[in-house]
């Protein structure tokens, strides 16, 4: 498998030597963690015209994933400035409403997509539907400091982990302010178990994922600095599934983590290194309608798919920035309708992609 997902990987594609790449992103996750620099990419001038349309795999093999559109400024989506926005501007200049550097995504019940944007400190939220556009920068009394991933209840409630506050922030469906609550001492990853009424967050710092109410009553701890199951090494994003099992992905001991409502060790899959279905730098995961796994990878620059037992089945994109390639992806959600939102950190957008189903 190569990162496009059109052959094998090449152990050269990144640059050859795997271990540098490992101390880089050790490096990352022991000290920045999230925001690891990287050189300007530039696409050679046989990447900058991509194949139409754009799927994976390549023909003649039957397409599975599709592209869409990518979203880095409300225009993107045909949200227009009302009256009195242009007149704001006008008077006291324009506000940056472009997305600069996004991590989570999410999509509520609404349809409407939820971007934390860790380099804008703020909460964009795209109505695609209604075309219109908000965001959030201001929980309450407080402000933003590093606002990492995103969950949403049965009530459209946006819960926000901020890893510098050390807060998860809670927003009504509309954007107001509701509270807040401690989450540890580098809360990250966050996932909702709406049927169960349970907030997971990942403490990444203290390799443990806490269990919270909706009303932010901590229930619960799983998780330890370790290597054996239910261990963990640098917990980051998380996602439940249709049955209310909990996916870690557990960063630095490369591979996924599986576990039933209450914390409880089930099943695992992944490894360190750079062929097929291994991982580098493993960041966002969703899980689609059929139970497939995908998991984003920032050392590949590619979104991987694994099937329920863990096993290997395709990838899509590689490193560049035109449309279908990425360079740091980040996190990931999988809509009700199979639409696959990817946060293309340093590429400043969101890139659509959708699954096309087992019987395409």
């Amino acid at each position: 498998m190569r990162p496009d997902g059109h052959g094998t990987v090449n152990a050269g594609k990144r640059g050859s030597p795997s271990r540098l790449g490992t101390a880089a992103a050790s490096l990352c996750l022991a000290f920045g963690l999230l925001s690891c620099s990287s050189a300007p990419v530039k696409d050679s001038p046989a990447l900058l015209t991509p194949q139409t349309p754009l799927i994976w795999p390549s023909p003649p093999e039957p397409a599975k994933i599709s592209y869409i559109s990518a979203i880095t400024r409300p225009a993107d989506i045909g949200a227009n400035q009302g009256f009195f926005k242009k007149l704001s501007e006008f008077i006291l200049g324009a506000d940056n409403d472009d997305i600069v550097k996004p991590y989570g995504v999410a999509v509520d019940g609404l349809g409407r997509l939820i971007v934390a944007d860790t380099a804008l400190r703020r909460v964009h939220v795209y109505d695609i539907k209604k075309k219109d556009y908000f965001f959030m920068d201001k929980p309450g009394k407080e402000e933003f400091l590093t606002p990492i991933a995103a969950a949403i209840d049965s009530e459209n409630r946006v819960f926000v982990t901020d890893s510098g506050a050390g807060k998860v922030f809670v927003f009504s469906s509309k954007g107001k302010y509701v509270k807040s609550f401690k989450a540890g001492s580098r809360p990250t990853g966050i996932a909702i178990n709406r049927a169960a009424g349970l907030v997971y967050v990942s403490d990444t710092a203290s390799h443990t994922v806490n269990i919270y109410t909706l009303d932010g009553k901590l229930t619960g701890s799983f998780g330890k600095l370790g290597v054996l199951e239910g261990e963990f090494n640098y917990p980051v994003d998380l996602t439940v599934d249709r049955d209310g099992m909990l996916y870690v992905v557990d960063s630095m001991n490369f591979r996924v983590q599986i576990f039933d409502k209450d914390g409880r060790f089930n099943s695992s899959f992944g490894r360190h290194g750079d062929g097929t279905g291994d991982f580098g730098r493993p960041k966002g995961i969703a899980v689609d309608r059929d139970g497939n796994i995908y998991v984003a990878d920032a050392l590949f620059d590619a979104v991987q798919i694994f099937d329920r037992q863990g096993n290997f089945l395709l990838n899509f994109g590689s490193i560049g920035k035109t449309a279908g390639r990425f360079w740091l992806p980040s996190g990931l959600f999988v809509d009700d309708g199979n639409k696959i939102y990817v946060g293309d950190s340093y590429n400043s957008r969101v890139q659509v992609f959708e699954y096309l189903g087992e019987g395409s």
